[in-house]
């Protein structure tokens, strides 16, 4: 049960990271140098582009948007959820 409260808190780090890194991209002008490091995006992605079974057809993919602060969202989460369950284990 640790680790799926372990995950979730790094999922919602993630999120709340990835939301303040559009937020402060409204805001900071685009000739800013500041503007191309946070726009800059990691997408690994994943994808089966087409499994033709006999019966059926399967299109699967998945792809992550990683900017800065989804990485600091994302070492803040392991952080934090590691340290709560160390401290009420």
């Amino acid at each position: 049960m640790k680790i799926i409260y372990i995950l979730l808190v790094i999922f919602l780090s993630a999120m709340v990271g990835t939301a303040l890194n559009e937020l402060l991209l409204i805001f900071i002008p685009e000739h800013w140098a500041l503007y191309e490091v946070m726009s800059a995006t990691i997408k690994p992605t994943w994808s089966i582009e087409q499994l033709n079974l006999v019966v059926l057809d399967i299109n699967f993919g998945i792809a992550f948007n990683f900017k800065i602060l989804t990485l600091l969202g994302i070492i803040t989460g392991c952080l934090f959820g590691i340290r709560s369950t160390l401290l009420h284990s």
